[in-house]
């Protein structure tokens, strides 16, 4: 951006080149004319600008907006100002919702935005009668039946169901892979181990009205899932369900991503990012030490330094250099000796820091650990998302560390760009639940 002869205020016909796209700080003595060049100029000409770019039905609302002195100023952008005093300390409001930024980006991941399943990687879609017909249109014409899902083998109540088929006026099933009549299978009293609703049939896509009909009947009475089969048996199904692999997922809308909303914000530190637990300051309270010269507190003396020494011993094994300082030890490391690794009766697994507070938790009936804990806690960032598990012990997919962020765990599984999505590994120093304690002296 170039400002040519700026004579705002304290300013002396003054002319400079200032940088796009790095940060620029302005210093100066009292009264040189910082804030006359960022906001009475720069600011006031970018505000001006956009403001000119608006129709003239929004531009009556926004008041006259003068034009600073100055020669020119060339390159300049729309800009943001943030005022330099603020007199209402929330923990809620960050530059983002101050400026309203933050209501664009929540809309454009809510638009754009498209959901991965975190167990196979797989992009979460709902299906249509679009889809369908696509895909009918890249196979050689046969005979094909339109099938809706009954869910028949988790229902009890099969006569009852097929006489309400019967009265809305559908007449077969795809029963055992066959087209069967339900007057037929009522007769017989034997139900079929598995079976659909047969909606239509048809060979070719020249009746494009009619299959369209009967799709969209398919996923209405199906509850979103439907199938197309030949006589050989099923040969794909289509669901409208926003689903994968089991997983039912939230469809990506701006509350997903506003941690102001309950229905966004993170259920653990309720969108504040910060909550009351233990905190890495207190457990290691000199960085400049090793995990060999007592580094972490809470491992020190005769009791409690039997962990550090189980840490020490199998260190090796888990590659973690006990005498480097704590503050160079690598993030890999330290999430490590945060982390849950321990297996009920194997010694050689090692326990890790939140694996060890879990214990005294269970223990806190008793003076000295109800002490210990509320030694170490203090406020601490949310770091709510299963943890570096020990591959025997892990129940639930992995997520990507969180590290203090507001918002639900599954706005992780939404991505603004069209790439393949992988399986997040875990490695981060989140609480969990564990049902048994360390293993150590008695």
């Amino acid at each position: 951006m170039l400002i040519k002869g700026a004579r705002v205020n304290n300013l002396k016909n003054v002319t400079l080149e200032i940088p796009r796209g790095k940060l620029v700080v302005v210093t100066g003595i009292s009264g040189s004319g910082k804030s006359s060049l960022a906001f009475d100029t720069l600011f006031a000409e970018g505000q001006r600008r956009f403001a000119e770019s608006l129709s003239s039905y929004a531009r009556q609302f926004l008041g006259r907006m003068n034009k600073p002195d100055v020669d020119g100023i060339e390159d300049i952008p729309p800009a943001i100002a943030i005022e330099q005093k603020v007199n209402i300390k929330n923990p809620r409001s960050t530059v983002a919702t101050t400026t309203e930024v933050y209501d664009y980006l929540r809309l454009i991941f809510a638009r754009i935005g498209r959901t991965y399943s975190p167990v196979s990687g797989g992009e979460v879609r709902k299906e249509s009668t679009a889809d369908v017909i696509a895909w009918l249109e890249s196979r050689d014409p046969e005979d094909r039946f339109i099938l809706a899902d009954l869910s028949w083998r988790t229902r009890t109540d099969h006569t009852e169901l097929l006489l309400g088929l019967k009265e809305d006026g559908y007449n077969r099933l795809w029963a055992d892979g066959a087209p069967a009549k339900i007057e037929d299978i009522l007769k017989n009293r034997q139900d079929p181990q598995d079976a659909w609703l047969l909606i239509d049939r048809f060979h070719d896509l020249e009746d494009r009205q009619r299959l369209l009909s009967s799709l969209s009947d398919a996923f209405s009475k199906g509850n979103g899932l439907i199938a197309i089969a030949t006589r050989d048996g099923i040969q794909r199904a289509f669901s409208s369900r926003f689903e994968r692999d089991g997983i039912k997922f939230r469809e990506p809308d701006d509350y997903l991503f506003s941690f102001n909303s309950p229905l966004g914000a993170c259920p653990v530190c309720g969108g504040l990012g910060k909550i009351i637990g233990i905190s890495e300051d207190l457990v290691v309270p000199d960085k400049t030490k090793s995990i060999y010269d007592s580094a972490i507190a809470c491992w020190r003396g005769d009791k409690m330094g039997w962990f550090r020494d189980h840490l020490v011993r199998l260190a090796p094994k888990y590659g973690i250099d006990v005498f480097k300082p704590w503050c160079e030890l690598t993030d890999r490391e330290k999430d490590i000796i945060w982390g849950v690794h321990s297996v009920p009766g194997d010694e050689e697994s090692l326990v890790g820091i939140n694996e060890f507070f879990e214990w005294v938790e269970t223990q806190r009936y008793k003076i000295q650990y109800k002490f210990m804990l509320n030694r170490f806690s203090g406020r601490t960032t949310c770091q709510s998302q299963p943890r570096l598990q020990h591959p025997q012990r892990r129940r639930e997919p992995a997520y990507q560390p969180r590290h203090g962020h507001r918002l639900q765990p599954r706005r992780l599984d939404v991505h603004s760009r069209r790439t393949q999505h992988r399986p997040a590994s875990t490695g981060h120093r989140a609480p969990h639940k564990r049902a048994q304690a360390p293993a150590r002296p008695g």
